[in-house]
């Protein structure tokens, strides 16, 4: 199943039952807790109104975006799915048929410490749960994470209390066959892995030399 999950950007107009995203979200409660509580809650946007309500900040983001500026240059993969992925910054989630927004609790984000993080990283492994399941329903995800104020923006036009923070924005939906897949780096482990300890930029050893 995880070979087939990729980010969706584009949607059919096919509509999704809640018992099919109702299962997204349950798989997101079965995620690791740091604290054993599963303080987690979500925000799921149905309506058009709703989104644009929640989304404008991204509807901003995208009309201050030129593309132009890109044209004629030797683009690396990470440029090219930038330039890509910016265009769909809003309709990704506008025009998908739900957007769960989850949330977890925390007054602020303390990184002087990784565990001071523990609320935000398990927040993630909820996400990654969803995305999973949203594919093991035929489902695809779009994913924007909160830029700058963006957070607090979209936490007030969803009367979001104090002590509770977004990871970031879902728009579940079916994807639509026709959108344009772009250049992917390689998910081959192979060149990643530092056996032992970290000997150098993509040192490893051999399976069968080291065990």
């Amino acid at each position: 199943m995880i070979d087939k999950r990729r980010t969706v950007r584009q949607f059919t107009d096919e509509d999704v039952p809640f018992e099919s995203v109702n299962r997204v979200m349950e798989a997101g409660m079965k995620a690791p807790t740091w604290d054993h509580n599963r303080n987690w809650q979500f925000v799921v946007l149905r309506s058009r109104e709703e989104k644009e309500r929640a989304f404008k900040y991204a509807k901003g983001v995208v009309a201050r975006f030129d593309e132009r500026r890109y044209e004629g240059r030797n683009l690396n993969l990470s440029q090219e799915m930038y330039v890509y992925a910016m265009r769909y910054q809003y309709t990704m989630l506008v025009e998908c048929p739900w957007v769960v927004v989850p949330l977890f609790r925390c007054n602020r984000l303390n990184a002087e410490w990784v565990s001071k993080l523990n609320p935000f990283a398990d927040a993630w492994c909820v996400v990654e749960n969803m995305l999973l399941a949203a594919t093991n329903e035929g489902l695809g995800c779009s994913l924007r994470i909160p830029l700058n104020k963006e957070h607090d923006v979209v936490r007030e036009a969803l009367g979001v209390p104090g002590g509770w923070m977004i990871p970031c924005f879902v728009g579940i939906g079916h994807p639509d066959p026709a959108e344009a897949l772009p250049r992917q780096y390689s998910a081959d482990v192979k060149g990643h892995l530092h056996f032992g300890c970290w000997k150098g930029e993509g040192f490893q050893t051999s399976l069968e030399t080291r065990w």
